[in-house]
């Protein structure tokens, strides 16, 4: 089932020639598309799991968790994590049949969106081996940012969390902030705790049919 749906959500994006304005608009077409494969059971928006449910879950300020896509197949479930991280960009748009021009937002920290995404990695292995999941789930992000692929300057505090191109995290890897140059403060360690990965993986930046955008599908 895994590798269905990875297919799926490959030619989701492989097809995809108009731009994403929003995180929320790439999870309500992804799920439409999914929806429309006829092939689950159920597939599911914004999937609700309270943390108390999860013995030593490492985000304490976290009350639940809310699971962007979580698809259904009998008793299969596979839950799907979305982020999208931009940097400004124009592009044209339709807006009530006139066309006009949308400006992706700049969002900068960088810093915390490569945290988000391992997060997010991490959120997943939690979830399978509390629940006993038969397959992985999937986190995809999507970027216009080239900078997320690039491997960032030695002793950077978030170099331990990048997410550039090639990079392979081997099973067991602990990623912390770097306090080389500078100590971490207290609130963003707080914040953001170490993440302890238990599988292995490699970072593959996919080129999409938009101009400057890439993907991770990990």
């Amino acid at each position: 089932m895994r590798a269905v749906l990875s297919n799926q959500i490959l030619t989701f994006l492989n097809n995809r020639t108009s731009f994403f304005h929003s995180e929320e608009e790439i999870k309500l077409l992804l799920a439409q598309h999914l929806i429309a494969t006829g092939l689950y059971d159920n597939t599911f928006i914004e999937y609700n799991v309270n943390c108390n449910l999860l013995p030593n879950y490492p985000w304490h300020n976290d009350k639940r968790i809310s699971i962007d896509i979580v698809v259904q197949q009998n008793n299969c479930f596979i839950p799907i994590e979305i982020k999208f991280k931009t940097k400004s960009q124009t592009f044209p748009y339709h807006v009530f049949g006139s066309q006009t021009n949308v400006q992706l937002a700049n969002q900068k920290a960088k810093n915390e969106g490569c945290y988000s995404f391992w997060k997010d990695v991490k959120r997943l292995e939690i979830l399978k081996e509390r629940f006993n999941l038969e397959h992985s789930g999937f986190v995809l992000l999507i970027s216009n940012d080239s900078l997320y692929q690039t491997q960032p300057r030695q002793n950077v505090q978030y170099e331990p969390f990048s997410i550039h191109q090639n990079r392979q995290v081997v099973s067991g890897t602990v990623l912390n902030w770097n306090a080389t140059r500078k100590a971490i403060k207290e609130t963003r360690q707080q914040k953001f705790p170490p993440i302890t990965l238990t599988n292995d993986y490699t970072i593959s930046w996919q080129d999409m049919n938009l101009t400057d955008h890439k993907f991770i599908l990990l």
